[in-house]
């Protein structure tokens, strides 16, 4: 009933809708977001539910409960301004990146990434900057970073460790505006973001780095070449010839292990 009467909106078949977010059996939250995820944002499917649910007054409800001193609260809010992708709510959802709770951090992450727009991309990479890269913040980074806006931060003025996230959220977008910035990245880069740098770009598929990433088998670092071996397998060019000969012959175990799984690729071709 609830999925009913949330489509009949979303296709202006219905203009009112009294549904409470927050009370009843079903996870109308839950629903709202499986609904409001594929939506583009401005369209008007995602408009008609944004006013609806502005009428009944849940939205601002929502947003108010962002600054509870509950945290079972604060979560509840962010889960609704998320699913509903209410721009305007991403002032008071950005502060509770800061929060003491581990649960409503990730609330509030996950809340910013469905939302979206520079905003919250912006509100995510501070909260990088502040805390540090967790797997959620890149994660919703890469959900909630417009076009061309992770390219961007790559040539940025970033404090150590921003630049590694940015890199591994532009590898998960899998956008191939990402790889010239990368391919830059793994020539003049830190170790981290050499490291990083080599894995975004088997994620992306980008063929065109591949004699940069053999390259990169020479790196002075084993994590680098490590890295460098998993994405060339990644995009079914594993090292050949001298390549693979200095991946056999490397010092470090794990790096030797991928030269090995690389050869034995090569004889099953």
């Amino acid at each position: 009933m609830v999925r009913r009467r949330l489509r009949a909106v979303a296709d202006g078949r219905a203009a009112a809708i009294e549904i409470d977010l927050h009370r009843g059996p079903v996870d109308v939250v839950g629903e709202l977001a499986h609904l409001t995820a594929r939506m583009a944002d401005g369209s008007p499917p995602l408009a008609r539910l944004q006013a609806a649910f502005d009428r009944t007054g849940a939205c601002d409800a929502a947003i108010d409960g962002l600054a509870s001193r509950v945290a079972v609260h604060r979560i509840r809010s962010a889960r609704s301004v998320g699913a509903l992708k209410a721009e305007r709510a991403v002032a008071w959802v950005a502060p509770l990146l800061s929060a003491d709770e581990a649960q409503v951090r990730e609330a509030a992450a996950r809340a910013l990434g469905r939302i979206g727009g520079v905003r919250s991309a912006d509100a995510l990479v501070r909260a990088i900057e502040r805390r540090g890269a967790t797997r959620t913040l890149i994660v919703e980074l890469s959900r909630a970073a417009p076009d061309l806006y992770l390219e961007a931060a790559l040539f940025g003025p970033r404090r150590a460790g921003v630049i590694p996230a940015v890199a591994a959220a532009a590898g998960l977008r899998r956008r191939q505006t990402a790889v010239g910035p990368l391919l830059a990245l793994l020539v003049s880069g830190s170790r981290k973001e050499r490291v990083v740098a080599c894995r975004a770009l088997g994620w992306i598929g980008a063929r065109r780095s591949v004699p940069v990433l053999i390259a990169a088998i020479a790196d002075r670092e084993w994590k680098v070449r490590l890295s460098a071996a998993k994405s060339l397998a990644a995009l079914h060019a594993p090292a050949r010839g001298a390549a693979l000969e200095a991946l056999l012959a490397d010092r470090h175990p794990r790096v030797q292990k991928a030269g090995r799984q690389a050869q034995r690729r090569l004889a099953r071709e």
